[in-house]
C-alpha cells in the first residue's frame, strides 16, 4: 500500500462509507472507490465489508487501523510543517505558554508589547508542554514559554526569569493564619490537591517529596496548577503551585516551601529555524515581565 491507500483506508474507516470518505477528501466516489479496489488487491484480503449500506471494517482492517492512525497523524504534521514553511514570518508572532504561565506572565508581556507593534499581530496560546514542543517543531508556533525541566532534543531554550512554588491553603477564617515556611514534611497527603507523577512539574515533586523520605500520594491529582489552585479555593485541601497562579486566585492562603522548591522559566524555540527580531524582542519583554512580577511577590 502507498500513502494514498493508507490516506483513503483511514478516511472510509472513520467515516463509514465511501460518499463521505469522499467528501472528506474532496474526492470524486469512482476515484475513491478504485483506489480502494486497488489496495485491496494489493494486499490480497478484502478491508470493509458492507452491511446495509455501510462499510464495516473486516477483522483484518480493524488490526491495520492503529498503524493507519500513526501514518495519518504524521501525515498531518508534514503537511503543516509544510505550509508555515512558506508563510510569511513578519506579519504575527505566534507564542504558546503553559497554561499556569498564560494567566499571569501572558498578560503582563503583552502589556509591554512596544507602541509601533500596532500593526504587528500577536497570537497566544497556552498548552502542556508535549503540546507546546509538537507545535514548535511543526513551526506551528514562533515561541513557546515553559519551565526548564528537561532538555528537549530539537528545541532550543533560553533562560528569562525563576519561579518559585507556593504551598497554598484554603483561607479559613477560623484558623490562625501564619507566615512560618511550611516543609514537606508538613504536609498532609490525606488532604493535597498534587500535579500528577506522569507530568514534568509532577515528577519533579515527586523527587523532591522523595528526597525529604515523604512519599508523594496526592489523595487528588490534577494536571495544572490552575486546577489545584481552585481546588485549594473552594475548601478541598491544599496544594503546592507556582507563585503566579497562586497570586490570581482568590480566597488562599499563601505560606513559604522549605526547602525552597524553584523553576527556570524558558523561551523555548526550534532548532530548525533563526530567531526573528520580533521573537528577540518578545524574549527581552518575557526577562522584564519575569523581574517586575517577582519584585511584586
Amino acid at each position: 500500500m502507498n500513502l494514498r491507500h493508507i490516506e483513503v483506508f483511514h478516511a472510509i474507516r472513520l467515516a463509514g462509507s465511501i460518499n463521505a470518505a469522499a467528501e472528506r477528501l474532496n474526492v470524486s466516489q469512482p476515484a475513491l472507490s478504485r483506489t480502494l479496489k486497488h489496495a485491496e488487491s494489493l494486499l490480497g484480503f478484502k478491508l470493509f465489508d458492507r452491511v446495509k449500506q455501510r462499510l464495516v471494517p473486516t477483522r483484518e482492517a480493524e488490526l491495520l487501523f492503529s498503524e493507519a492512525v500513526d501514518v495519518h497523524g504524521a501525515l498531518e504534521r508534514f503537511r503543516t510543517l509544510a505550509r508555515n514553511l512558506g508563510r510569511n514570518p513578519d506579519d504575527v508572532l505566534r507564542v504558546g505558554f503553559l497554561p499556569s504561565l498564560g494567566v499571569g506572565l501572558a498578560p503582563r508581556v503583552v502589556s509591554h508589547l512596544p507602541k509601533h507593534w500596532e500593526g504587528f499581530k500577536v497570537e497566544l496560546f497556552t498548552h502542556h508542554y508535549d503540546v507546546l514542543v509538537r507545535r514548535l517543531r511543526a513551526l506551528d508556533l514562533d515561541l513557546a514559554v515553559a519551565f526548564n525541566i528537561m532538555e528537549t532534543p530539537g528545541i532550543n531554550s533560553i533562560p528569562v526569569g525563576t519561579m518559585s512554588l507556593t504551598y497554598l491553603e484554603t483561607d479559613d477564617s477560623s484558623v490562625p493564619a501564619t507566615s512560618t515556611p511550611i516543609t514537606l514534611g508538613e504536609i498532609d497527603m490525606q488532604n493535597f490537591v498534587g500535579l500528577e507523577k506522569e507530568s514534568p512539574v509532577g515528577t519533579f515533586l515527586k523527587s523532591a517529596f522523595d528526597a525529604e523520605g515523604v512519599p508523594y500520594e496526592p489523595r487528588i491529582s490534577v494536571h495544572t496548577y490552575s486546577v489545584a489552585a481552585a481546588c485549594v479555593s473552594e475548601g478541598v485541601g491544599c496544594a503546592i503551585v507556582d507563585e503566579f497562579s497562586a497570586r490570581f486566585t482568590k480566597g488562599v492562603r499563601l505560606r513559604a516551601l522549605e526547602p525552597d522548591l524553584k523553576f527556570t522559566i524558558t523561551a523555548l524555540t526550534s532548532e530548525n529555524r533563526a530567531v526573528s527580531n520580533a521573537e528577540e524582542m518578545f524574549i527581552k519583554i518575557l526577562k522584564l515581565a519575569c523581574q517586575e512580577l517577582h519584585r511584586e511577590t
